[in-house]
């Protein structure tokens, strides 16, 4: 823990305490709601303390990822790209009455009511907000985990934009660079899209010619499974023309240190009166460079022992108030706690269906949460989350090109880029309220836009 010493730490304990676990988007809104809350309503607070525990010690931005392990700047060094996707928590708790710790969690007693954190600090609760987020799954594909580099944390990015610099160097002009690429959902296909400008700078720099064509995998029968029609054939036809292929239809079955395995996936089940023809599966062996990995992710370990009822991908099964279930009789142990984004799995009343892990999700889901907190303070009856029938989302494809939805609109091109660079600066703002973070924002566009 770093950011507190035992002092604090017991500042901290003098009060009822509303702790929030992981401070990516739908924790860090979370504190920010809160911290909007308490300014409105002084007293319904002043028992109690807003805590915001992680262990980093800054906000990442994910959706940049790409942009960070694709960058071909000479002056982006990994300080400096730290700095592009990650906002130093200080500066998100400043001027606010929020408190922060960096710590890692090792155990939730939700009987209790106490978070341990691996120094031995122990801090109680008096509610509590699941935010962890999630990690890569790999499906117990073997080697996958072994041999490819995912695509989720700012470590992973800056180790796949040093592999392919790595790679490239010991190519000589007119030999191929091959990188694979496990998952065509938004992560896969912005890091493939990407890559062609990094490879493309690269040459430009060293006047070598080292082809390049990386080959996306997915066992979906296209391009971003879940989205709209309109969204794939745009993706579909923009990926073609830089030259990436894909191969939908294939299911990874294996990998080692030089190749990647796959074999073709059964068709959808038909509806026609015909009977299904029997599926042979067609097997390939794609040799390769750099083999990186976007297939999905599972919620991440939930320190919390069998106390909380959690569905198969491990996300924590919710009330329609976002509460956690409980296992066992002891329905009250998780009364006053709380998950959000990528760790809950809340079904919608319409739908039927878990909400997705989206940013927009997360943070709305952390509005619903902190003011139901705020309702549960002053002993009033809390909503039901009302999720909307749609989110805004932006897919950047390469350069200056992205596909974006906001409410009925769909556009594409240099205006979904533009959109994406506002989405991106909201966000930022919205953690910061400071708006000098429009310097930097625009400071990191001018890094990242020199493979365009």
């Amino acid at each position: 823990m770093v950011e507190y010493g035992i002092m604090a730490i017991q500042s901290i304990t003098q009060k009822k305490n509303i702790i929030i676990l992981g401070a990516g988007f739908g924790g860090s809104a979370c504190a920010r709601t809160l911290e909007d809350i308490r300014r409105a309503h002084p007293t319904s607070f002043q028992d109690f303390n807003i805590v915001l525990i992680d262990k980093k010690n800054y906000y990442l931005y994910t959706p940049a990822l790409y942009e960070i392990a694709t960058t071909a700047a000479d002056d982006a060094t990994p300080l400096a790209l730290k700095r592009a996707v990650g906002i130093p928590l200080e500066d998100i708790v400043a001027h606010t009455s929020i408190k922060f710790v960096q710590g890692n969690v090792t155990h939730v007693d939700l009987t209790s009511k106490n978070i341990s954190l691996e120094d031995g600090t122990t801090i109680p609760y008096e509610y509590l907000v699941y935010a962890i987020g999630s990690e890569p799954t790999y499906f117990g594909i073997p080697g996958v985990k072994e041999h490819a580099i995912s695509l989720k944390w700012l470590e992973d990015a800056i180790r796949i934009r040093a592999e392919v610099k790595r790679k490239y160097d010991t190519k000589l002009s007119g030999e191929k660079l091959t990188v694979v690429i496990g998952g065509a959902g938004p992560a896969g296909i912005e890091v493939a899209a990407e890559l062609v400008g990094y490879i493309a700078k690269l040459n430009q720099k060293t006047r070598k010619t080292i082809l390049y064509s990386p080959t996306i995998i997915d066992g979906g029968a296209r391009v971003l499974p879940g989205f709209d029609d309109f969204t794939v054939k745009k993706a579909t036809a923009r990926l073609i023309s830089l030259g990436v292929t894909i191969k939908c239809g294939f299911v990874i079955t294996r990998a080692d240190e030089k190749a990647v395995y796959t074999k073709s996936a059964p068709p959808a089940p038909s509806t026609a009166a015909t009977p299904p023809q029997e599926h042979v599966p067609v097997e390939e062996v794609l040799p390769y460079d750099l083999f990186i990995w976007g297939g999905g992710v599972q919620a991440s370990s939930i320190p919390s022992g069998d106390c909380l009822a959690k569905e198969k991908r491990g996300r924590i099964e919710t009330n329609q108030c976002l509460t956690c279930a409980a296992t066992g009789e002891n329905l009250e142990i998780t009364k006053n706690a709380f998950a959000i984004g990528d760790v809950a799995c809340f079904i919608d009343g319409k739908t039927k269906r878990a909400m997705p892990g989206t940013a927009q999700v997360a943070v709305a889901e952390a509005k619903a949460v902190a003011y139901n907190i705020h309702q549960s303070i002053e002993g009033k009856p809390q909503a039901p989350f009302v999720p909307k029938s749609s989110y805004l989302f932006v897919i950047p494809v390469g350069g200056k090109y992205a596909i974006a939805k906001i409410g009925p609109l769909r556009f594409s091109g240099f205006s979904g880029w533009v959109f994406a660079q506002l989405v991106e600066l909201y966000y930022f703002y919205s953690v910061t309220r400071n708006p000098a973070i429009i310097r930097r924002w625009w400071r990191d566009i001018k890094i990242f836009t020199r493979n365009d």
